[in-house]
């Protein structure tokens, strides 16, 4: 194997400098102007945004609110969507659902042992309540 050697001869480096600077040149001038331009703005603004910064405090908080506010209206339509999906999906599939009638409490009163009309409560609440302090001794010793 043959190791060239790396020498460059002057005219091309010549020609390659030549062209960095066509290159290079008017992109660094770009820059220079851009840059002028940024810090006159910043200097001519600068008094402007003390003068109404209380303006535009003001108006961020009121932009900041009601992106919050689109945040919430976005989250309440999430689950309101979550909902209405999740009851029509509880129509639809009767799979693992007991099975209802659209008479609700007075049946399930009813099935419970209770009567429609809920008498069957008035003996319950009758009954003496237990107290487990009537039964315990005390150890006083």
């Amino acid at each position: 194997m043959e190791q060239r050697s790396l020498r460059i001869s002057g005219k091309r480096a010549f020609l390659a400098s030549i062209a960095g600077l066509i290159i290079g040149g008017p992109l660094i001038g770009l820059m220079g102007i851009s840059f002028i331009a940024t810090m006159t703005l910043l200097l001519v603004t600068s008094p402007l945004f003390i003068i109404f910064s209380p303006v535009l405090f003001g108006a961020a908080c009121v932009f900041g609110l009601t992106m919050i506010g689109f945040a919430v209206a976005g989250a309440m339509a999430v689950a309101g969507v979550s909902a209405v999906a999740w009851a029509l999906r509880s129509l639809t599939t009767r799979k693992g659902v007991p099975n209802y009638t659209s008479a609700g409490v007075s049946d399930k009163m009813i099935e419970s042992g209770g009567d429609a009309e809920g008498n069957n409560w008035a003996g319950y609440i009758q009954q003496k309540p237990y107290h487990p302090r009537e039964h315990v001794t005390v150890n006083r010793g």
